[in-house]
């Protein structure tokens, strides 16, 4: 839900970024900032997932064994378009004030082998924002914290769980299923990335695999819906590309795989970029009717 207003404190140094292109919208004055709780629920065809009872995903019933992702560069959107940056509570576990971690998976059933009982499902944060009906985020890690070692990161990044190597990065969605004996994940991140070794930060990532999700008419008391039925759209959990590990790890080399998803998402899988500006295309998340 969104929270009362308050005064703005200095602290909190919020300040317009940007490029000041002519393109971009208005970003008011800082005046009163605005605290917003918005909650996040996993679901399967709009019913809630359970780690603990199999649900029902093209026609076939799926296991679910973990379900996480990242969220960063967050704004909330006001009605005349001006896109204002949230500020993420710092809360030393889930978010650090810039990117959060959302999980919905509670180590039961399922969940047990890779999970916890803990869960984050609400995203925390302020912004001078008046007349807000929207949000636009991005589902990942920004590229400048994507290549660290994990020991010398703060939480939500210390999760060694949602990470691959220096090269590679961060795991952007990591969402762990199982069709009867068939594994079938989905592990987001950023790939072709160009760096000597694997323990080595890359200069670049060809394929960035960064999402963008732009909503509007929130009702912010509601929140916000991720659908793993719409995520799958044309997937076929029971099989998997010969020679690579279980359903789309990102790689180029699970075209058959991953395009399902990627288109869902809103990606191009050839280039990892959206296929559309702001990946207006994507099915997965959506505002909670």
């Amino acid at each position: 839900m969104r929270l009362t207003s308050c005064a703005l404190a200095l602290s909190f140094g919020l300040v317009a970024c940007g490029d000041d292109s002519a393109d971009d919208p208005p970003t008011p004055d800082a005046g009163v900032a605005t605290s917003f709780s918005i909650p996040f629920s996993a679901t399967v065809g709009g019913q809630p997932i359970s780690c603990s009872q199999p649900s029902m995903i093209s026609g076939r019933s799926v296991e679910v064994r973990d379900f996480r992702m990242f969220v960063s560069n967050v704004e909330i959107v006001a009605a005349d378009g001006t896109r204002v940056p949230l500020t993420l509570e710092q809360d030393g576990q889930w978010q650090d004030g810039e990117v959060a971690l959302m999980d919905f998976e509670d180590g039961t059933g399922g969940c047990s082998e890779s999970g916890n009982a803990a869960t984050h499902t609400t995203l925390v944060g302020t912004a001078s924002v008046e007349s807000p009906t929207g949000i636009r985020f991005e589902i990942g890690v920004p590229f400048a914290r994507n290549h660290f070692d994990t020991a010398t990161q703060p939480p939500p990044l210390s999760t060694g769980s949602m990470f691959w190597n220096w090269r590679g990065g961060y795991k952007f969605i990591r969402i762990d299923l199982r069709d009867g004996m068939n594994p079938f994940n989905v592990h987001l991140g950023s790939t072709a990335c160009d760096a000597s070794t694997a323990v080595e930060s890359p200069t670049r990532c060809d394929r960035p695999n960064r999402p963008t999700v732009v909503l509007s008419n929130v009702d912010f008391d509601r929140g916000i819906q991720l659908d793993l039925a719409q995520l799958l759209t044309g997937s076929d959990t029971s099989t998997n590309t010969a020679d690579t590990p279980p359903g789309c790890m990102s790689s180029p080399l699970e075209p058959e795989d991953c395009s399902p998803v990627f288109g869902s998402l809103g990606l191009d899988f050839a280039t990892g970029q959206c296929t559309t500006g702001d990946c207006m295309s994507q099915t997965f998340i959506q505002a909670m009717p």
